[in-house]
This record gives C-alpha cells, structure tokens and sequence, in this order.
C-alpha cells in the first residue's frame, strides 16, 4: 500500500472516531433513544475490512456496535446520524435505531442487538450469494463475547456443511460487556475454536494498518475464490465503556492499551507523511463528522407517524 492509498483509510477512520464522539456528546444530552455502544479502537480494523469490500454484492451483519461498519461500509453518514437520533431521514425513518441500522444498499445488510444474532443472517446473505451466483460473500462482524453463543458455532458447522461463502470476523477486545473471556471462556482462542470446525483461520493486530489490510484481502480472496468459509480474528482495544457513560468500575489503570489511530499516524509519518498533512486530515474529518451529526440532529423526530405507517401496511391499528 502506498501513502495515497492509506491517506483516505487514515481519514475515513477518523471521520468515525468523531462521529462518535459527536454521537455521545449528543447522549449525554439526552438526544438519544436508549444507550449508544462505540466502537472507539476498532475503527482502523473496520476500514480495513471494509476496503477489501464490494457492497452490495458483499453483504456484511453486525453487533450493537456497529456505528463505525455502517459508515466504513459506505452509508449516508447523516442517514446514519438520524437512525440513531430516531429522526426523519434514517436508514430506518429512526424505527430501528442505535443497534438496529440497515443500509444493504451499500452492503451493511443489518446489525441486531442480540449477541450473536448477527451471524446466522450473515450465513443467509452467503447462501443467497452463493445460489445466485453473485460472486458476493456473507460477513458476519462480532465481539469476542459472542463466541460462546451456540448460534455463532452452529453457523460455523453449517458454513463448512454447506460451503458457504462466508468470513467469519471477531473484534476481540477480551471483554463480553464487563466479564473477561479469560474468566468466561473455556479456551478463549477463536482461532482455536474455528479451526475445530474446519475454517481458515488468521490473527491481525487491530493497530497494524499494514497487516490488517494484507490479512483481510488474503482470506476475503480464499472465500470469494473457493467458495469456502474463513476467520480473521482482530485483536482491538475498546477505548470506551460498553455503552457510553459506562464507569467502567471492572477496569484499572493496568487495562490500558495503545490507540490503533495513533499507530496509524504513525505508520504514516512513517511512510513519509508530514505531522502538517495529517492535523490537515483529521481536522477536515472532523469538522465533517461534526456537520453530519449537527445535520441529522436538525431533523424533525416523526416516529410516532413512521410507526402509524407501519402499522396501517401490516393492516393493524396504531
């Protein structure tokens, strides 16, 4: 990859890191439905993945926390903004909110709230791929925390049952909400637990741009090309709370771990970036985080009449 290849991967990483902190400053003011869950730390690992990509025909399922996949993905930020506002012009006219975002058009073909329950539909989106001969793969995006759930490892035995066109991917951050997976996991190496069902299995380091994009492209590759199911696992840090305004009394100061975008900028700096070029980057990514945010928040909230449209084509009463 050349400078002018990671320059717009450093930029739209940044774009997410603000837009969610837009995003919480907007909760903390009440403006939110429900909790918000960032993705803060993932978000070098999520452009990366979404640069070996080829929405629609690719069609990718994620957790709660799946602000920073949608718009890596290449949804309308502002769309983005108002689903989770639960304001007129979400992907969803704000039915579906924060954990619930949809933009298939893109290939983001949903998130779900339930732990693991991304993961079967994206064995769905493989299985259509595959009888439709598409050329599309599934990917099913979600924490470590999810990997104990017996949905997860049923869809594993029937990805290699089936031959599914299918990557299987795990943001591994060691935490399942508040609980380490070394006190929850009998064995907590995904690598270990996929290989067992018979997948292609590779390990990034969520700060190595580098790696993470060459890991990514090789196994996205094997399962476009053979048909066949793969997992990358990516070790990211969370830099937040479960959800924001989570005290976080589980975590010490011990806890603490590099942020990936900082390795990113220096990887570019690196690279023959100059300290100018980059503020330039993430000054503009943020200013265009924030006009996004302030753009959706300037909607008007109309679920009530969205949820009475609804109501009246399901041939019910609102």
């Amino acid at each position: 990859m050349t400078l002018d290849d990671l320059k717009p991967l450093f930029e739209k990483a940044h774009f997410i890191r603000a837009f969610e902190h837009e995003i919480a400053a907007l909760s903390e003011a009440g403006d939110v439905p429900g909790l918000v869950h960032l993705c803060l730390g993932a978000e070098l690992f999520e452009v990366a993945l979404c640069a070996n990509l080829e929405g629609p025909g690719d069609q990718v399922t994620g957790s709660h926390r799946s602000h920073g996949l949608a718009l890596a993905m290449g949804a309308d930020p502002v769309a983005v903004a108002a689903e989770i506002l639960g304001r007129t012009g979400g992907l969803s006219e704000g039915l579906g909110g924060t954990q619930h975002l949809l933009a298939p058009e893109v290939g983001f073909l949903t998130s779900n709230g339930i732990v693991g329950g991304q993961v079967p539909l994206a064995a769905g989106a493989a299985l259509s791929a595959k009888t439709l001969k598409t050329g599309g793969i599934g990917v099913a995006v979600m924490g470590d925390g999810a990997t104990n759930q017996g949905a997860v490892f049923e869809t594993m035995n029937l990805a290699v049952a089936l031959k599914l066109p299918l990557l299987f991917v795990i943001e591994n951050n060691g935490l399942g909400q508040s609980t380490s997976a070394h006190y929850a996991s009998g064995g907590i190496s995904p690598m270990a637990r996929a290989r067992g069902f018979g997948l292609a299995a590779s390990h990034v380091e969520g700060g190595d741009i580098t790696g993470c994009l060459k890991t990514v492209d090789r196994l996205v590759s094997w399962v476009r090309e053979t048909g066949s199911p793969a997992l990358v696992e990516a070790s990211v840090p969370r830099l937040s709370g479960h959800y924001h305004g989570d005290e976080q009394l589980y975590r010490s100061a011990a806890d603490s771990q590099p942020d990936p975008l900082e390795q990113f900028e220096d990887t570019l700096l690196r690279a023959g970036a100059t300290a100018t070029e980059c503020h330039t980057i993430k000054t503009g990514a943020h200013a265009a985080a924030k006009a996004a945010v302030t753009a959706a928040n300037q909607q008007a909230d109309t679920s009530d009449e969205a949820v009475a449209r609804w109501a009246t084509r399901l041939g019910g009463a609102a």
